[in-house]
């Protein structure tokens, strides 16, 4: 698509670049991995010579020192030759990003395992959401226990994306707090950890090739150090919002990459396409017109979104607890209008579309993925209503 956000520094560009290099050969393997649920490994290992896994690292630490908009940007790009690869790879780059962005790698175990990942391309990633509890709200199901400077860890979480090579699996856990009070703690916990265990799960519709499997952690013992934060409840606070701003622009310019290339298979499609009954391409057809209106009419509307609040963002916006309901709004529109572009997409191109030897069928699964991420439509529009009317986000009852 060749309309679109401007390239505004040296920087970015060449972070683009990179993207785009990359983008370009996992196509080639995308439909196979899809196909056969395979992880695709080759994919990681060239972003790993390549440093894009230290994209959002600061550059004091070896990282690509990329802004959430350079991120945003090049994962929409990276999207676009293989959206499972840059949704699995997703998960470890906004950790880092919101982690820099917080301060978090000024801690010695912290810092130690930055340079590992600026130096060897170590994963970050791990699991927050729970089958016990049905997405994020709320306490973790999982309990850390502490037992003199150790804690004991027992739970289970889902969609732990790039399980096969993680090598810190990051853990959020319900722990007893100073005051007896409950409090949220999140955890590093090295792979190879006794009681730490991956359970294949992951046999899905879309983004297959994520290998976001279960992750059962089973009495699993790690000294108190690799508590890296603590927060009270909730899932509004001034450092949910930074979490969650890293991560909404992030998703958002995911599924937007996915919805960019099956709107740039559709036109190209059409412009080459003439049936025996019609003199010219179908491109020449009003509705066909129409529908790539559509489409780029609204995938402008949001990029536009999600380039704007990330600017925002790095102008010292929105990192209060209620700036949470303007960082969600990206994700919102995006995942959504996704699923809205795929459908123009294939409409153009027609009943070929759902042949698995075009990607439409592909970039239709995996687009459904999107509003199922953090917030759900529904959790967003409830915390953006309520923020409006001015109605507290964590108020009880939530309802009457």
């Amino acid at each position: 698509m060749t309309a679109g956000i401007p390239e505004t520094t040296a920087k970015h560009r060449r972070l683009l670049a990179l993207a785009a290099a990359l983008a370009d050969d996992f196509a080639i393997r995308a439909a196979e991995h899809d196909r056969d649920n395979s992880f695709p490994v080759e994919n990681f290992d060239a972003m790993r010579r390549e440093r894009y896994l230290a994209l959002t690292l600061p550059e004091a630490l070896g990282g690509l020192g990329a802004s959430v908009l350079d991120f945003a940007l090049c994962q929409e790009r990276l999207a676009q030759g293989d959206g499972a690869t840059a949704l699995a790879v997703n998960m470890h780059l906004f950790a880092l990003g919101a982690m820099s962005e917080q301060g978090a790698f000024e801690t010695p175990q912290a810092t130690l395992i930055g340079s590992m990942v600026a130096q060897q391309g170590w994963i970050v990633g791990g699991g927050y959401t729970e089958p016990d509890i049905g997405g994020n709200w709320g306490f973790p199901a999982t309990r850390a226990e502490l037992d003199g400077a150790v804690y004991h860890l027992n739970g289970r979480k889902s969609f732990t994306s790039m399980s096969p090579i993680i090598n810190f699996f990051v853990v959020n856990a319900t722990l007893d707090g100073r005051d007896g009070q409950p409090q949220i703690g999140t955890f590093l916990v090295p792979r190879g950890t006794p009681g730490l265990e991956t359970i294949e799960t992951w046999d899905t519709m879309g983004m297959r090739a994520t290998a976001s499997h279960d992750l059962l952690l089973k009495d699993v013992l790690v000294p108190e150090q690799y508590l890296v934060s603590v927060r009270a409840p909730g899932n509004v606070d001034a450092g949910a919002t930074a979490l969650f701003a890293w991560f909404s622009l992030s998703i958002a310019s995911v599924y937007t990459g996915v919805a960019i290339a099956a709107r740039d298979f559709a036109v190209d499609f059409a412009r080459t396409r003439r049936p025996s009954v019609l003199p010219r391409t179908i491109a020449h057809l009003p509705g066909i017109q129409f529908a790539v209106a559509d489409m780029d009419i609204a995938l402008a509307a949001a990029r536009a979104l999600t380039r704007r609040v990330a600017e925002e963002w790095i102008d010292g916006a929105h990192h209060s607890a209620e700036g949470i309901a303007r960082v969600l709004l990206p994700k919102y529109l995006a995942t959504n209008t996704a699923i809205e572009v795929v459908n123009k997409a294939m409409q153009v191109v027609g009943g070929v579309s759902i042949f698995r030897r075009t990607p439409l069928e592909r970039y239709y699964r995996d687009v459904r993925a999107g509003p199922f991420h953090p917030f759900g439509n529904d959790q967003t529009r409830e915390l953006v209503g309520k923020l409006a009317l001015g109605i507290p986000p964590m108020d009880e009852p939530r309802w009457g």
